[in-house]
Formats: structure tokens, sequence, C-alpha cells
């Protein structure tokens, strides 16, 4: 195939499957040809198997993305000098290369799910690489330390790096960082973040060494980081001289399922913050601070197994252009009510200080309350637009979908790049079943599905959100269709219900958040006016 074509510029095999594991049958070609193509600049090779040895790379190469990229290493003639992004998921790297290379042109570095990579090549020439993915590389234990030197660098993921210990204090140094995901680093928050435990010999009766363990580490999670003090302790490990708020441009950052039994107050200093991932952690309940967070408008607390009550109000509320706190499969919550109050008052709050133009959440809950004026069974409910052509009045659509996650045994795809979604949503005319839509940001897991709870999503989108699902042809026209949708089966993901309620500035000057949950209301009349939610227990 590529033996007369020793000039080609650019290949492109793409994907022709969603799933990796519908690649049943999988083109094979013999690699050699590759090595005698000396001006080529774009490599994009996936569903393709290979044979022989690769001796050479074009120097000229500027985008390499190869799936599944066989060897241990890149050739060691390989000259990077002209390389803008490097992608290789599913790799069999073991290392790039070795010794230093001239990586001015590199911007972005992803090398997802090599799960044979143990080393991080030295990137102190690579003043512009702005992107480091690392996500699912679980022999990796340490990050070469040239990573601190990295000026530019906006993003760095780490997610499920699960065999990691350590990472360069110079990190900390990193004043252009923006995203940070540790997700899955708990040897790296055990080892290095954090105070190393002295295992005691006088543990209380039924106390595990585990529990004493986790205790200790996350008393002194301050004080590696140097949160709240700079003193240092004889039994620390790895102390990381520069505090967390030496991030001054930190936007996101992901520390879910490190086995924290506690989440410091002190993180409140991270004042550029807008989205905190704490799912899948060992605490009771969050830390107060988080509503200090001037910034923070997203707020995940999926699968914390041990979270039992939420503070009264969880986000600061102020002016934004969007919101979403997702509250998933928190079984030993001991008020769901009240968490459902706590987050529809929050998403009200909002609407009332400054009209945003979408929040969504995930809640505990069974039923779709009556508020929402038009429900029906099943996964999708056509609107009725009459109401609001024409009307001032109308700021918004609120919907509610109802699902259920059944215990159902199966072999769950967590190490896809871009996961199955578990519920997806949209507006559609009726009878299209086409269209792309947003994605709730909540993954299966295996293991941790092992009691049926109900859940709610509710959203509202403003009327200018709305508008917009509908460029063409607005949205004053019959037949549009609320739909939801999961990538997994129906005997694993149910969607039971859906409802919707144009909302009108009187529903939000009257609304009564705890009427919601306790009570019926009155369906929408056809003049809009907000009815009083009375009491009838």
């Amino acid at each position: 195939m590529f033996q007369a074509a020793k000039n080609l510029e650019a290949i492109v095999l793409p994907r022709f499957h969603q799933n990796r594991e519908e690649m049943s049958e999988r083109t094979t070609l013999r690699v050699e040809a590759l090595s005698q193509m000396r001006h080529l600049q774009l490599l994009i090779l996936r569903e393709v198997n290979f044979l022989g040895c690769l001796n050479f790379l074009s120097n000229e190469l500027g985008y390499v993305d190869w799936e599944d990229y066989p060897f241990t290493c890149l050739p060691s003639s390989f000259q990077p000098n002209k390389l803008v992004k490097l992608i290789l998921h599913y790799s069999n790297i073991k290392e790039l290369w070795e010794g230093i290379k001239d990586l001015h042109n590199l911007t972005y570095l992803e090398l997802c799910h090599s799960k044979n990579l143990v080393k991080i090549p030295n990137l102190s020439q690579a003043p512009n690489l702005e992107y480091i993915n690392l996500k699912g590389c679980v022999k990796l234990v340490h990050l070469d330390a040239s990573i601190g030197s990295l000026e530019k660098l906006l993003y760095l993921n780490l997610e499920n790096c699960k065999n990691l210990v350590s990472i360069p204090n110079s990190i900390f140094h990193l004043n252009s960082l923006k995203y940070l995901h540790l997700s899955g680093c708990w040897k790296l928050l055990k080892y290095q973040l954090l105070e190393k435990p002295r295992q005691s010999k006088q543990l209380n009766t039924g106390q595990s060494v585990q529990s004493h363990m986790t205790a200790s580490i996350c008393k002194t999670f301050t004080r590696p980081l140097n949160f709240l003090s700079s003193r240092r302790r004889s039994n620390s490990v790895g102390l990381l001289v520069p505090t967390l708020s030496r991030f001054p441009a930190l936007i996101y950052l992901d520390i879910s399922f490190c086995n924290l039994v506690e989440i410091p107050d002190a993180i409140g200093q991270l004042r550029c913050l807008q989205y905190l991932n704490i799912g899948g952690n060992n605490f009771v309940t969050p830390p107060n601070c988080i509503k200090e967070l001037p910034k923070l408008t997203w707020l995940n607390l999926e699968y914390c197994k041990h979270l039992k009550w939420l503070p009264s109000t969880l986000l600061p509320i102020g002016k934004r252009t969007g919101g979403a706190i997702y509250v998933f499969n928190c079984p030993n919550l001991s008020d769901t009510e009240g968490c459902r109050v706590t987050v529809i008052s929050w998403m009200i709050k909002m609407i009332q200080v400054d009209l945003p133009y979408r929040i969504e959440a995930v809640v505990p809950g069974t039923k779709i309350p009556s508020w929402f004026s038009e429900q029906n069974t099943g996964d999708s409910v056509i609107l009725d637009p009459s109401l609001i052509v024409g009307d001032n009045n109308w700021i918004g659509i609120a919907c509610c979908v109802t699902f259920v996650v059944h215990d159902t045994p199966t072999q769950l795809l967590e190490e896809a790049v871009y996961p199955p979604a578990l519920i997806s949503w949209g507006f559609r005319r009726k009878g299209y079943d086409g269209g792309i839509y947003p994605q709730v940001p909540i993954r299966l897991k295996n293991d941790l599905i092992t009691t049926e709870l109900d859940h709610m999503f509710l959203i509202f989108l403003s009327r200018e959100a709305f508008i917009d699902e509908f460029p063409e042809e607005g949205p004053s026209d019959y037949g549009i269709v609320l739909a939801s949708r999961s990538d997994y089966p129906e005997e694993l993901v149910e969607l039971k219900r859906c409802g919707y309620r144009w909302v009108f500035k009187e529903d939000v000057e009257q609304f009564n958040p705890t009427m919601m949950f306790t009570a019926n209301s009155s369906p929408q009349s056809p003049n809009h006016k907000f009815l009083a939610i009375e009491d009838h227990q």
C-alpha cells in the first residue's frame, strides 16, 4: 500500500467503529513502508495492526495520532523538532525516547491508557507544551522533574495513574495551570501530598489499620501542602514546599476516588476554582469552605458512600452563566429530602440573582414533583410552546428526568478515552431521532452500584438557551420533544419519566422549594400565573 508513495505527506486511516470492542476485524499492514516516507507530515492511524519493525519516522511529522502503537518506543533516529501534537492512545510504549529532544513546537502530548509506560522523558526543551494527558498509565510511578519547568502548561491529567507515588515539587510553580486531574491517584496523596501515617499499636476495638491510616493522612492533608502552616514535621514524607494557592489560575480540580476521609477547609485558598470533583471519597460531609470559593459553579459528589449530610448552602450564589451539582449514588444520606431542597434552593437562588444560561443537578428522588406541570412515562415528553409564544414574562424552561441504575452485572468500559454516557438529554423535532445531546458528567464504575437508588436529573435553561437550541426555525412550532437517552442498555439504566414546566417571572418570585417536594401543585394554567402549592398532608 505504501511502497509507491515515498513522497506522501499525509496518511489518515480513521476509526470506523464507535467502540474498541467492535473492532474484531482490523487491517494488517507491514510497517517497514513507513520508514521510507521521508516527507510525511501528518499521520493518523486507527483500527490498524502492523507487522515488522519500525526503524524510522519522518522528521517532518507535525501531527501524530497512532492508536494502539505496538512498539515500546519511538525510533531512536526520530527528531521531533517539528512535532506539534503527539497522541498515542492504548500504546505499548514504555518510554518515548531516551535523553533530551528538541520539542520547541510541541504543544500537545496525550498517552492515555498506555499501560506499559514507566517513564516520561525530559521535557525541558518543550517550552510551549500546554497539554499533557496521561490518564490510565497505570505503571507510571514518577514524573520527570522537568514538568515543573513548563511555564505554559494549562492542562495536566493523571487520572487513574494508580501507582504514581510522586510528582516534582516544582509542579507547584506552574502559574499557568488551569486543569489538574488527580482522580484515582490515591498513592500519590498517601505517600507524597499527605503525611505518611504511623500505624498505631493501640487501635480502638473494631478500628481497621486502613481506617486509622486514612484518618492520619487526612488530619495532615493541609500540612504538606502548607494550607495552614509551614511547619515541617519529622514524620512527613515528600513535604511540598509551595502551597496549592501557588496555582493562581487553577479553575478545575479533580481529587475524586482518592480514599480521602476529609476534604480540608483550606482548599478555599483556590480563589479561581470553578469546577471541583471530590466524588468517590469517604468523607461524611463536604467542607464548609466550598460555598466561600467565589467562582465555584460546578460540584461533583458522585459515589460518596459515606456522605451523610449536606450543608444548607453548597455553592456560592452569584452572577454565573451556568452551574451544576451532582449527588449520585450516595446511599447513606440521612436526609434525601433535605438534599433535594438544598439543591433546588440553590438553583432557584441562582435564577433569582442573575438569570443563568443553564444550570443542572442530579439528586436522589423517585418521583417528578407535580410542579412540573407536563409529564410523561418513558424517556421523552412532547413540549407545547403555545404558552410562551410572544410572552415577555417567559424566562426559561425547567425539566426533570427520573432514572434508576439497576444492580446488573456487566463489564463497564471504564478505560475508554471517551466513556459511555450514563444520561444525555436534548431537544429535537418530533419524528427526528438524530442530534447530539449534552451528557451528564456521571460515569458508571464497576462494583460501585450496590443498591438500586432512584435519582432525578433537574435542568433549567434560560429563554436564550432554549431559543439557541433551534437556531434556524425557532421554538414556536409544535412538535418539539424533550428526549433523554443512555449509552447503556435498559436493563442497566432505566429512564423512567420526563417532565417540564415553562418558567415565568412569577414562578421564580414566589417559589418555595420545600413545598415542591412535600406537596402537590396545580397544573400550569393557560395564563401562566403561579398557583400556590398547598400542603395537603
